[in-house]
């Protein structure tokens, strides 16, 4: 498959599911917010109509505290005042009377006057004769829902309406306002019982009721008294019996919202929330919306979301398609004119016909060629054939991490391309490729030629001494060298290569410490293979430094120097089939260790010694 189906594939696999899991994720969210926003203002309206409830209780006690303060029944509190048995009304305040409760028929039920042990003793109820309503009036013949216990409204110091809790009798539900009538000394002698329709109330405050429509839904209020009588609801037929008769399939929901089991609740597509009224009267204001509707509205518009998304990845993934194709094609035409110009093909012209980096780097590479193919034609014939061989050496050396570089940027884009910054990454990692090519046209430097080992039995510990006496020996006094040699350590070797390794690896240990330190080298065998340790307490490499750079040509953390000591001491061990690993911690120290083969009769000289370094100083 090629590189540009893989891209476009794993791109869509990428982002395809974790937008389908974002739209979940967001319609979830959307549902809640949904029912939350219903929740408070469900909250929200429960409030309000308790408030209104109180508004319109304040409101029926100034217009009864108006009517008490007419002189018709000031007169009657002094005459009950007066006499011991039943005052007869005034004609004038029967008339007074009746002119008030034909006025309000709708909201008030009855006026009574009890006396001060609550005894009903006048009593007017509104009702219709031929077609008009009138009050009518008894002093005689009451029954027991007239008469009135409540002591609070003949306290001396009562001079407000006492409100009653929702009482409920033959006339239906209502509250009872009592508003005492005191004589000229301010003495308690009788009372005004005003009995106001408990549906009025409710209606006033909680609205007209809205019928529910196919596109639309008003929230339904049921409200309860202490009791659990429904009191008002959108179905009037449901008002006057018990919650639970009322509503059987919420009972267990009322029952917890009315014992202050939590102010909301959810069940199935219902939202519920309460609010408890503690001052008179006491209420249970129950608020139930139903979220369905929205919830349809949020399922169309969350799909209409999808597919919106989706013809936008589908044009995305036709975007990225062709600009995966451009970038991998000048790429791929980079990476083969390299290859033929580090094969020696020099007049191989790189054609590229984007504008982006890639062209600057195949620019960079047909001046590479151009350069070199010019300086050979200067060059003598025996001076030409020496320069070749060093140019070709660097060339091809650069020439391999550049087709390196590039083999691998276009494999990881197989892998890589879908996250966040590889573009940009791979934009820079070519802008760096251009600038370091157009760096070695201008200024090359002259490498080390290879040459041929020449190897013989030589004794390891014996190299490590004399570089110890060359380097480490001379500077004693600045720092505490300790060293640990094996005896016999013979080694197929090419002496002179691998004592200069050595030194190389001391020299970098000594100028690791320029304020001096400890040094400590190590000699030994083991499994088959010769080791050469060399630990120092110098500044240390962070392990970035020795993933990224340790080992690669003109790497270094020297203020001075070329970096290609510990390139060449590599090249070197591996040619001789061994290796050299490294342990270093910054600002702790670092440990060089040599790995050599050991043949047979190498392994026969001498005594054995396993010496476990471990981390030295590290």
């Amino acid at each position: 498959m090629a590189i540009r189906a893989k891209l476009v594939i794993i791109f869509f696999l990428i982002i395809i599911a974790p937008m389908f899991l974002l739209w979940a994720r967001w319609q979830g969210t959307a549902l809640g917010g949904i029912k939350s926003v219903m929740r408070q203002g469900l909250a929200d309206r429960a409030r309000e109509i308790s408030d209104q409830v109180t508004r319109s209780l304040q409101e029926h006690r100034v217009r009864i505290t108006s009517l008490t303060k007419q002189p018709g029944l000031a007169t009657y509190a002094r005459a009950a005042a007066a006499r011991s048995g039943q005052v007869p009304l005034d004609y004038g305040l029967q008339i007074d009377l009746s002119a008030f409760l034909t006025s309000h028929y709708k909201e008030y039920s009855a006026l009574i006057i009890i006396n001060r042990r609550g005894a009903p003793l006048y009593k007017l109820e509104p009702g219709e004769l031929y077609g008009v309503t009138r009050a009518f009036y008894t002093d005689a013949d009451f029954t027991s829902e007239d008469v009135v216990s409540a002591p609070e409204a003949f306290a001396p110091a009562t001079d407000q309406i006492f409100v009653s809790e929702v009482q409920q009798d033959t006339s239906g539900p209502h509250v009872k306002l009592i508003s005492p009538l005191r004589d000229a000394a301010n003495n308690v002698t009788s009372a005004l019982v005003v009995k106001l329709r408990a549906e009025e109330l409710l209606t006033a405050a909680a609205g007209p009721r809205i019928p529910e429509t196919s596109d639309r839904y008003s929230p339904a209020a049921v409200i309860l008294s202490p009791a659990g009588v429904v009191l008002y609801a959108a179905d009037p037929a449901k008002q006057g019996r018990m919650y639970d008769e009322s509503f059987p399939d919420l009972s267990d929901v009322f029952a917890s919202l009315r014992e202050g089991q939590g102010k909301n609740f959810d069940r199935d597509q219902w939202v519920f929330s309460s609010h408890l009224r503690e001052n008179a009267t006491k209420l249970s204001i129950l608020m139930i919306g139903d979220y369905s509707k929205g919830a349809k509205q949020l399922d169309f518009d969350s799909y209409v979301l999808l597919l919106l998304t989706m013809l936008l990845v589908i044009v995305a993934m036709l975007a990225l398609y062709y600009l995966i194709s451009e970038i991998t094609d000048s790429i791929r035409r980079v990476t083969k004119g390299a290859k033929s110009i580090a094969m020696g093909n020099l007049t191989y012209q790189i054609k590229i016909k984007a504008k982006d980096e890639t062209r600057v780097l195949a620019e960079a590479f047909n001046r590479m060629g151009d350069r070199l193919r010019e300086m050979i034609r200067k060059e003598g014939e025996q001076r030409q054939f020496e320069s070749f061989a060093r140019l070709s050496s660097v060339l091809t050396h650069d020439l391999k991490n550049q087709i390196l570089s590039l083999s691998l940027l276009v494999n990881n884009m197989e892998r890589k391309f879908d996250r966040e910054g590889f573009k940009e990454d791979a934009m820079r990692t070519l802008s760096d490729s251009v600038n370091n090519l157009q760096n070695l046209v201008a200024k090359l430097s002259d490498p080390r030629t290879p040459t041929k080992r020449f190897r013989e039995r030589s004794n390891l510990s014996h190299l490590v001494e004399r570089v110890i006496q060359r380097t480490a020996g001379q500077a004693s006094g600045k720092y505490n060298v300790a060293s640990d040699l094996t005896p016999d350590l013979f080694a197929l070797v090419d002496g002179k290569a691998v004592e200069r390794v050595i030194e190389n690896i001391v020299i970098n240990a000594l100028e690791a410490m320029p304020e001096g330190g400890s040094l400590r080298i190590l000699t030994w065998r083991d499994n088959g293979s010769a080791f050469v340790a060399v630990a120092d307490t110098g500044k240390g490499m962070s392990e970035e430094f020795m993933r990224e750079r340790l080992f690669h040509p003109f790497a270094t953390t020297k203020k001075k120097g070329i970096g290609l000591g510990l390139y060449s001491c590599r090249d070197i061990i591996e040619q001789h089939g061994g290796r050299i690993d490294v342990a270093s911690r910054v600002d702790m120290g670092t440990e060089f260790k040599v790995i050599l083969p050991l043949k047979a009769e190498d392994l026969a000289t001498g005594d054995l010694k396993a010496a476990a370094v471990g981390s030295g100083p590290i």
